[in-house]
């Protein structure tokens, strides 16, 4: 394996101790069912708890690597699906308030520009419900036909919950300098708590770093006591070249690094397309779900072929 060029003896000796230690339940999987027709002195108890333990409280004998003999060895790693989540929120956030930022001011050349935070809050614990973001950005659309003709509207919002656990809405919105923008709770688009206006003129020096700020305080475990169906972020007004690029940061770095910088990456069955070329990049690696939730990522370690000096 290429990745093994610059490696010492020792240090290929010290992974394949560390690749002994995490196959080992998995060789006591194969074990168990070896000898699962055997009869024991005791009844078969022995067996019975012997295979009990081998399989774990999750069952997952779903990576078990020694189902065949001479079967190839798997790397094995256990998914976080909250903190995936934050991840992905956090990197989203960032790279479409940059690229909306960007387009703005270079797609409409010309046009002084505000960046506007407005946040929105419940009134009451248990107020929110589906749909209530969908119809503020409506509200915000609407406004900019009939006031901003001409003019692109651009927002990205995140979630955030309290430390009580109630939702409430970071957006920044791209507007005319010339523009008043009213307030989206006496214009009735929020009209299920309070809303804030806050222009980037007042004291913000770095406003993508402001709005990206909100995105890093959201946490995993605030990601657990999201409500069921919620978003936790959003993106409105870019342009196709714009999503492509979102979508490339999306992406993870092998498919960047394999399609190039110029790649409309999509994620597709078993891999990764490149919607410009047709290219298809099959990923290695596989997922497997327990019966009690854990999400497990693993794939075949390719051989050793190269010798080591």
């Amino acid at each position: 394996m290429h990745a093994f060029r610059g490696f010492t003896a020792d240090a290929v000796r010290e992974r394949a101790a560390q690749q002994d230690a995490m196959d080992a339940p998995f060789k006591e999987m194969a074990r168990t069912k070896f000898f699962e027709g055997v009869a024991v002195e005791d009844g078969g108890d022995r067996r019975d708890a012997r295979q009990r333990g081998a399989q774990g409280a999750d069952g997952f004998t779903e990576l078990d690597p020694y189902k065949t003999k001479g079967a190839r060895p798997r790397e094995v790693l256990e998914i976080d699906v909250y903190s995936s989540r934050v991840r992905k929120l956090q990197k989203a956030v960032r790279n479409s308030a940059h690229i909306l930022d960007s387009a703005a001011h270079v797609d409409e050349q010309g046009v002084r520009w505000r960046r506007l935070f407005v946040t929105l809050t419940y009134a009451e614990d248990g107020a929110w419900k589906p749909g209530h973001v969908g119809d503020f950005r409506r509200g915000v659309r609407d406004w900019f036909k009939r006031s901003c003709q001409g003019t692109r509207m651009r927002m990205v919002w995140v979630m955030e919950l309290t430390k009580r656990g109630r939702p409430h809405y970071h957006c920044m919105i791209w507007v005319r300098a010339r523009d008043y923008f009213p307030n989206p709770h006496k214009a009735g688009w929020w009209p299920h708590g309070f809303a804030h206006v806050l222009s980037s003129k007042v004291h913000i020096n770095r406003p993508v770093a402001y709005m990206a700020k909100y995105a890093s305080k959201f946490t995993a475990e605030q990601a657990k006591h999201v409500p069921k169906g919620a978003r936790l972020y959003g993106v409105c007004g870019a342009t196709e070249e714009g999503k492509r690029v979102i979508r490339w940061w999306r992406a993870p770095i092998f498919a960047r690094d394999a399609m190039g910088g110029a790649a409309d990456i999509r994620k597709v069955a078993g891999g990764y397309l490149n919607r410009v070329t047709g290219e298809f990049l099959a990923s290695e690696w596989k997922v497997t779900i327990t019966p009690s939730g854990r999400v497990f990522a693993w794939r075949y370690i390719p051989p050793l072929t190269e010798t080591i000096q």
